[in-house]
């Protein structure tokens, strides 16, 4: 009766000590913009990947729902933060002048709820590693409005830091519209498979209009990519563009 959750557990187990021993690595795809500025910095989003002992890396699909069931996915957000750091920090001790780009890093509902991990992630800020405007975070549109108060409370600890934040999955509903005036994000990311491409302009106008920058995610090709050019979105994402690489 009991054969069938050690196995789970055995894996959750594997996995808290691949967090310990840095088996995890990052990866990165670039958000291209449309009209970049001269001075302008990259700009890039992070995934993570688990290397197994044979370098097979496994997607987040694989490990995420191990890591949620045993309540491990704010240490995995924690890790993101303090690789980032470090990886950040090499590359100034290479280049002292390298412009540092933007990173946008994904968090878990459970890590919203964590009233410590604002406090975490301002160590590294206030260490000048991910200052600058050099650390955001992502946020489906429906975690943000489940967990309004906490991301709320995290980005009210992060903001004046120079921390932004993305709001996922817009599609210019009465959620997307009502996550837009909540949280008054910096970027707000449109799938551009899943939005009907006659509604990109206008939803790219209520956006601007209240502030956010726009990204449209999963570009596939150079018809698609030319008109989110012509509906003058900010920047673009996709395989069209750049595949995601390690960091």
């Amino acid at each position: 009766m009991n054969s069938e959750p050690e196995p789970r557990k055995d894996i959750a187990e594997r996995l808290l000590s691949a967090l310990q021993g840095d088996e995890f690595v990052l990866y990165c795809q670039p958000i291209v913009a449309f009209n970049p500025q001269p001075d302008a910095r990259a700009f890039n989003e992070i995934f993570v990947r688990f290397q197994e002992e044979d370098d097979r890396l496994l997607p987040p699909g694989a490990f995420f729902p191990v890591l949620e069931e045993a309540g491990m996915l704010p240490d995995l957000d924690r890790w993101v933060v303090d690789r980032l750091a470090r990886f950040v920090r090499a590359g100034l001790e290479i280049n002292p002048d390298w412009n540092v780009p933007r990173y946008i890093v994904n968090l878990s509902d459970e890590t919203l709820a964590d009233q410590e991990f604002g406090t975490y992630v301002l160590r590294y800020v206030d260490t000048s590693y991910l200052s600058g405007g050099v650390l955001g975070f992502d946020i489906a549109r429906d975690s943000a409005l489940s967990n309004r108060e906490s991301l709320l409370r995290l980005m009210g600890e992060l903001r004046p830091h120079g921390c932004s934040l993305a709001v996922a999955d817009f599609d210019g509903s009465a959620a997307s519209l009502a996550a837009l005036r909540a949280f008054e994000p910096d970027f707000v990311k449109i799938s551009a498979t899943a939005v009907d491409p006659a509604k990109m302009p206008e939803i790219n106008r209520m956006c601007h209009d209240l502030g956010a920058q726009t990204i449209a995610e999963h570009v596939e090709d150079n018809q698609v990519l030319d008109h989110l050019r012509r509906c003058e979105i900010d920047f673009a994402q996709g395989f069209g563009l750049a595949k995601v690489e390690p960091l």
